[in-house]
């Protein structure tokens, strides 16, 4: 099948897709799956308090269980004195990674693009060898061609760094 590409100067071009991507079947589930791993595994859980167990110190009892008229304790490293333990507090990093395989990873991208493909919402730009300096150059390309959403994929093979802009325009 044949699909339009545009160049950063407004030229299109006209090129050969290959259907095994492009109009492969739809799998939400899948696609799902991967943002709910992808946005669990960006979160950073970095808080934490010491529990009782990691305060250093003496265990002795702070004083006679009977006969002080005072309620029973064993140890300062308990929650309610100053200086000890926090009861419910985070425990830092212990929440569970989400793992994804690559065939996975790989069949989500290609059923997002089948669904963008379907929709008729995907875009291909064409391979980008001059340098954009400047975001608004490229603020001002979406807007000409009326692009609300991107989202850039570039080949691994290309040394160079581009910024990957989602925008929305109302």
């Amino acid at each position: 099948m044949k699909v339009n590409s545009i160049s950063i100067n407004g030229k299109t071009a006209e090129f050969e897709i290959s259907e095994k991507i492009f109009f492969s079947d739809i799998n939400n589930k899948l696609i799902a799956h991967v943002l709910y791993s992808q946005i669990a595994n960006s979160k950073q859980r970095v808080a934490k308090t010491k529990q009782r167990n990691e305060i250093i110190g003496s265990t002795a009892k702070i004083y006679a269980q009977k006969g002080t008229g005072n309620a029973r304790h064993a140890s300062k490293k308990a929650p309610i004195f100053v200086g000890g333990g926090v009861a419910h507090g985070p425990k830092g990093n212990t929440h569970k990674i989400k793992k994804m395989n690559k065939k996975g990873k790989r069949k989500s991208l290609i059923s997002a693009i089948s669904q963008k493909t379907k929709d008729k919402n995907l875009i291909i730009f064409e391979d980008v060898n001059e340098k954009i300096d400047k975001t608004k150059k490229f603020d001002k390309f979406l807007k000409k061609n009326k692009i609300n959403d991107v989202l850039i994929v570039l080949d691994p093979i290309s040394k160079k760094k581009y910024r990957i802009i989602s925008k929305k325009y109302s």
